[in-house]
């Protein structure tokens, strides 16, 4: 089979989540949607447009996706996230669980409590996985490897329709700072945490410290 099916089958897949989310009644700016969605586990969607473009990246050689996260990336994660066996709330919606695992409000329910590692299988949110699916995705042009697990650790923290923001100022040539310090929940108990963590991520993007 040549290249050209599969390529089309993932034009295809994408097309048809992205008509489907037009044609959701939506309302509000680019920013506040983005700031609701911060933290949103994937929909069909978001699933849908992953494999679309990991297919066409895998057959296109893109840079990024072959990578892996390197021995220090994972480290540095956990040192941000922190490892909680019990579910709690930070007011911003949801609850957290895990290395930095959100249920927001009205969907999914998280146990009271968790094993770890997870004896679950086919978690959509597997350690460090979770971001590297989003990276190889939406990223299609060359990275270092510390740009890389710097991509991982902010697409973890955030919504795949976030990332795809970050993702973009990447594929255009541009710093990701102006994107990445959108996602700093202003004005909420959060902002100074996450202000951190941006500047943590971003100083690893930018000279492979993983401090």
């Amino acid at each position: 089979m040549t290249r050209a099916a599969p390529i089309a089958a993932g034009l295809v897949v994408i097309a048809a989540a992205w008509y489907w989310r037009a044609t959701r009644n939506e309302t509000g700016n680019a920013d506040e949607l983005d700031q609701a969605d911060f933290y949103a586990q994937p929909d069909w969607t978001d699933n849908a447009m992953a494999i679309g473009n990991a297919t066409i990246n895998q057959l296109l050689g893109t840079p990024a996706s072959d990578m892996q996260t390197s021995a220090a990336g994972p480290a540095h994660l956990k040192q941000r996230e922190s490892l909680s066996l019990t579910r709690y709330r930070l007011g911003d919606g949801g609850w957290t669980i895990g290395y930095g695992r959100y249920y927001r409000d009205g969907g999914e329910v998280p146990p009271e409590r968790i094993d770890w590692p997870p004896r679950k299988r086919g978690s959509r949110r597997t350690w460090p996985r979770g971001g590297e699916r989003w990276v190889k995705a939406y990223v299609t042009v060359p990275l270092t490897q510390n740009q890389f697990d710097a991509l991982v650790s902010m697409a973890y923290n955030l919504s795949p329709k976030s990332f795809r923001n970050i993702a973009d100022a990447v594929n255009r040539g541009e710093d990701p700072e102006a994107q990445a310090m959108r996602y700093i929940r202003a004005g909420t108990n959060l902002e100074r945490g996450l202000r951190n963590r941006r500047a943590s991520e971003l100083a690893m993007y930018r000279e492979g410290v993983y401090a």
